[in-house]
């Protein structure tokens, strides 16, 4: 559990950073990322490709600033990792500030799936379908 715990504090240090080519080792190819809402943002993208053109679009749709800005903790149980979050995104005059919740699954020393949680799921998908617009 030691280990996983490590793996996930490097993703979330490595997304801070902006390192994505430390993010892309620490993703299996084949990640699931499981996105909640109805949103423009939502759905499940399967691959690394597609979970960086998701992540990618999230950052234009925000004029590059999405951040992950709190980290409250981080927990194991077994080869799952959860973390508790504070997310924040700008886009003109709309701004997005809310806490959340993501459950990494961690196998063979690499990052699998990712299922999200966010705290006010209508006003994310408000804020992402309108930042998405413009």
């Amino acid at each position: 559990m030691e280990h996983n715990l490590a793996l996930v504090s490097a993703y979330f240090e490595a997304v801070a950073q902006g390192n994505f080519p430390k993010v892309a080792e620490l993703l299996s190819q084949d990640v699931i990322w499981h996105q909640p809402g109805q949103g423009v943002q939502s759905g499940t993208y399967q691959g690394q490709e597609k979970v960086f053109q998701h992540l990618g679009n999230l950052m234009k749709w925000s004029e590059g600033s999405f951040s992950i800005d709190q980290i409250d903790y981080l927990t194991a149980n077994d080869n799952l990792v959860t973390a508790s979050i504070h997310f924040k995104a700008e886009k003109k005059d709309k701004t997005l500030s809310m806490k959340g919740i993501d459950l990494l699954k961690v196998e063979n020393g690499k990052i699998t799936e990712v299922w999200l949680f966010s705290e006010h799921i209508e006003q994310e998908d408000q804020f992402w379908n309108l930042a998405s617009e413009n």
